[in-house]
């Protein structure tokens, strides 16, 4: 760690981490997913923990955090896991309920605090969404973190910005991240903001595979971007069979535009 002459977390004593497994961890690679546009955390979160047999360890928990319970498949579940494989190569901070922003430092001080001090890990992998209402029909990765590794996250399809603002939850992570021996890492892509976007998170994880050397399947993901298209385009017939033919707009509101 930064040599501080006092402790850097402000809210110490406002986070709570309970492990409820046991884990040996190697080094691991963190990685972070949150309720993003287009839901593409929490799709790349199942995928991961299906394909790389990632089992739950722990959840963490704050006052300033939603007093909340999800359920899946009607199964009660804590919003706020942590996953990790048994060879303690990966950990994944799994959140399913969106974050108040007045607890995004909370999270990421009491988070990076316990991984540098057990985990033990030299990076944090953020994966988030640009909200768009079209997403561009080329894949687009944008990456943002401290030059070396931008540069050779470069030679995996991630594209680099000179200059831009990383907010939200990524960016508080990145920024405590600045402050410990912990290298930061964002990877975006725009993502449709009103509908699931399973096709964007493929994109993400595209590149995650190529750089750590995963395996994990996007196939399901892009036949369930298939879906959804024909189901929208479905919806976009109904509705223009509804409205009937609709008439050229009159030449005064056209000239408005040229």
């Amino acid at each position: 760690m930064k040599e501080f002459q006092e402790d850097i977390c402000i809210h110490k004593d406002d986070f709570l981490i309970v492990q409820t497994k046991e884990v040996v961890f190697n080094n691991p690679v963190v990685f972070v997913t949150f309720p993003t546009p287009g839901i593409v955390g929490p799709i790349i979160s199942r995928q991961m923990i299906k394909d790389l047999e990632l089992e739950e360890i722990g959840f963490f928990k704050s006052d300033s955090l939603s007093p909340v319970t999800i359920f899946m498949d009607n199964v009660l579940k804590h919003p706020y896991l942590l996953y990790a494989n048994k060879e303690g190569t990966i950990l994944l901070i799994n959140i399913d309920y969106p974050v108040p922003q007045k607890s995004y430092l909370v999270l990421a001080e009491g988070l990076i605090n316990w991984i540098e001090k057990h985990v033990k890990a030299d990076k944090i992998v953020c994966l988030d969404g640009i909200p768009v209402k079209l997403r561009p029909e080329k894949a687009v990765v944008i990456t943002a973190a401290e030059k070396e590794v931008a540069e050779e996250l470069k030679q995996y399809g991630a594209e680099m910005y000179e200059h831009g603002v990383v907010l939200g939850l990524s960016g508080a992570f990145t920024s405590e991240a600045l402050l410990r021996e912990i290298i930061g890492i964002v990877l975006m892509t725009p993502a449709t903001s009103d509908f699931p976007d399973p096709e964007a998170a493929a994109n993400l994880i595209n590149v995650i595979n190529n750089y750590f050397k995963f395996n994990i399947n996007t196939q399901p993901l892009l036949d369930e971007a298939a879906k959804i298209k024909q189901q929208l385009a479905m919806i976009a017939e109904k509705q223009q069979a509804m409205q009937g033919p609709s008439s050229p707009p009159p030449r005064r509101l056209i000239e408005g535009y040229i």
